[in-house]
């Protein structure tokens, strides 16, 4: 057994590994009181566990590469990692609390990877890519339209971040938000790998690509759902502070 064999295997293993745990200690980050200590500790697990999936899906391109899986593990990353860099970033008209190079990186990068996959879909749709030869014959379309839904919607993200590096919120709670939408966009892109290679491979080809969008189409109200329970919470305490204020 040659060493590149066991590389190999160390990283499909240490990839599923890392997967499993991300997929089980966000709950339990999320379920945790927020800000508590147990809420930082799985939340840091549940970060560097996306870290690693995402730089042993780089590692595991030398073996068997594939532009599309390149793209999700920089989308699913780039939300973990913005989530958690948020954190240290909440007030940024403060010294030491502005973006910095890697917030930078991460968005700039984040951008190429979005606008990569938007251009893999459209080449493939377009039969380009396939004449060009850079598509092997018999590539789904639902695999093109899904490239080019994920390419732009991983541009949007990254776009947005670099605009707001540019001009901080007026919300003192912004972060907060921030922090719970990258933080559960990032868990619903591992939850979409887990289906897709769990359930995805087992579905009729024709409704495979359901594998794809169905945790997104799930998550997306749950968290907007529940964002929008904290900006109600936080504005009832501010009015109540107020209140206090006028009568005091």
């Amino acid at each position: 057994m040659d060493f590149l064999h066991i590389l190999d295997r160390f990283l499909v293993i240490s990839h599923v590994l890392a997967g499993m745990t991300a997929l089980v200690v966000a709950p339990l980050a999320m379920l945790a009181a927020k800000g508590g200590p147990w809420h930082r500790r799985w939340g840091k697990v549940y970060f560097w566990g996306m870290a690693w999936i995402a730089l042993s899906t780089f590692a595991l391109m030398f073996f068997r590469f594939s532009l599309f899986l390149v793209v999700i593990a920089v989308l699913s990353f780039y939300n973990a990692l913005s989530g958690y860099r948020v954190l240290y970033r909440k007030n940024p008209t403060r010294p030491g609390q502005t973006p910095n190079w890697i917030d930078w990186t991460a968005a700039i990068v984040s951008t190429g990877a979005g606008v990569g996959l938007a251009l893999y879909g459209i080449g493939g749709l377009t039969g380009l890519s396939g004449q060009l030869g850079y598509i092997a014959s018999g590539t789904s379309t639902a695999l093109f339209v899904l490239s080019v839904a994920f390419g732009l919607g991983l541009l949007n993200t990254a776009i947005a971040d670099i605009r707001s590096f540019k001009r901080a919120s007026d919300d003192k709670n912004w972060w907060w938000f921030y922090h719970m939408t990258r933080m559960l966009g990032g868990y619903t892109a591992t939850v979409t790998a887990f289906t897709v290679q769990n359930i995805g491979r087992h579905l009729p080809g024709e409704i495979a690509w359901l594998a794809w969008v169905g945790p997104a189409l799930v998550a997306t109200p749950l968290i907007s759902i529940w964002v929008g329970y904290y900006r109600r919470l936080f504005a009832a305490r501010k009015n109540a502070v107020l209140a206090r204020a006028a009568h005091a």
